[in-house]
């Protein structure tokens, strides 16, 4: 049962809150009213109040966040099931080998003869499980495409039949493999349905991505699963790492500019010793400021970072810019505006820093004070 009536909290206080609020539904997303309101040391008739407030304002859509980086071992461990001695193992799995896993991709693209109209480009689009974002750019570039593929060759059949469908335009591809740091981008069913996973982990992950917060036995019902095995597949993804956390993303931000500063390291060693001071900053958290950093990852070839952020002015965005200019040596530093998002969403969040490898690594350093941790049970 809810207790009492909602208690009448004063406006700055209820902001302050619904931060706190969205910063530990950023790590357990699926948390019942009672773990947040104990969290949040409030009744839970005003907990519950507050959550539905929150989940409107932002329009908070809740995922699964999934280590992509861990696929290829369920897919090992898949394809190897079943198989009767070690040499048929090995032999099957030297044969799949170049299947397995997944790999993580940015593309720019710039038309030298016109840009496509949204239609056009979304319609060019269709058909493709690779892309997982795509969003219009003001500046440099046209597009970026945040995209998951099987395989290089993958990715290159992706972009050169997209190109195709675009012919016209006369389309510049700057593709670049990307190994995630920081932030997820939320991935397509369409994906998740390719990947050689057993057939409940797959009705589990696309079930979690239609409501992250969805009761299990409806879960089950939509994709003909038993609830049981259904629970045993959470657990057991949640275990091994694969199923990092349920979350969210804002489908409603409040902040209403989003942008992508490049990060082109010009000098190694010099960038490597401001890396720390880097980090505190971005590990900093206001009790009512709003994460500003979405996604954060390296660039393998040329040498560099991306960083996806969501911003409330240009004012921010120079602040932000000049800040990481002090900080940041060894590096030149631009920003690119995403005007329109084409497919896909960024996985926008108040994120707890303290969870984040950014401030796992201060830890390490000594540079931060070390917190306890919730542990991260995935509630069924």
């Amino acid at each position: 049962m809810i207790d009492c009536m909602p208690k009448i909290i004063e406006k700055e206080r209820k902001a302050i809150i619904k931060n706190e609020m969205l910063r530990f539904l950023s790590i357990d997303g699926r948390a019942s009213i009672d773990s947040i309101s104990k969290h949040l040391k409030m009744p839970k008739a005003t907990t519950y109040s507050i959550f539905n407030e929150v989940v409107k304002e932002y329009g908070l859509h809740f995922v699964p966040e999934i280590d992509l980086e861990d696929i290829w071992k369920h897919e090992f461990i898949r394809i190897s099931k079943h198989k009767s001695t070690k040499r048929e193992m090995r032999e099957e799995a030297l044969a799949k080998i170049p299947e397995l896993g997944v790999e993580e991709y940015i593309t720019f693209i710039k038309f030298n003869k016109g840009v496509p109209n949204d239609e056009e480009i979304t319609r060019a689009l269709s058909n493709f499980t690779v892309p997982q974002f795509v969003a219009k750019l003001h500046g440099e570039e046209d597009l970026v495409i945040y995209e998951v593929a099987k395989s290089f060759y993958n990715l290159n059949k992706f972009l050169i039949n997209f190109s195709k469908n675009l012919k016209d335009y006369n389309m510049l591809v700057n593709t670049s493999r990307i190994v995630t740091a920081f932030g997820f981008f939320p991935i397509r069913n369409e994906l998740i349905d390719e990947l050689m996973l057993s057939g409940s982990a797959k009705a589990l992950l696309e079930g979690l991505n239609i409501d992250g917060r969805g009761e299990i036995k409806e879960i089950a019902k939509r994709f003909y699963q038993k609830p049981e095995l259904l629970l045993y597949t959470m657990e057991r993804l949640k275990e091994s790492g694969l199923l990092k956390r349920i979350t969210y993303f804002e489908a409603q931000p409040k902040s209403n500019i989003n942008g992508i500063i490049k990060i082109a390291i010009t000098n190694t060693s010099d960038f490597l010793d401001s890396r720390n001071k880097w980090f505190a900053e971005l590990v900093k958290m206001k009790p009512d400021e709003h994460l500003k950093y979405v996604y954060i990852c390296d660039i393998l070839n040329p040498s560099g970072i991306l960083v996806f952020v969501n911003l409330s002015s240009n004012e921010e965005i120079d602040n932000l810019l000049n800040n990481m200019r002090k900080v940041i040596k060894g590096a030149e530093i631009s920003y690119i505006t995403m005007t329109k998002t084409l497919l896909g969403n960024l996985g926008i969040r108040n994120f707890d820093m303290r969870y984040s490898n950014q401030y796992k690594h201060l830890e390490l350093e000594g540079l931060v004070p070390k917190v306890q941790r919730k542990e991260e049970k995935i509630r069924a």
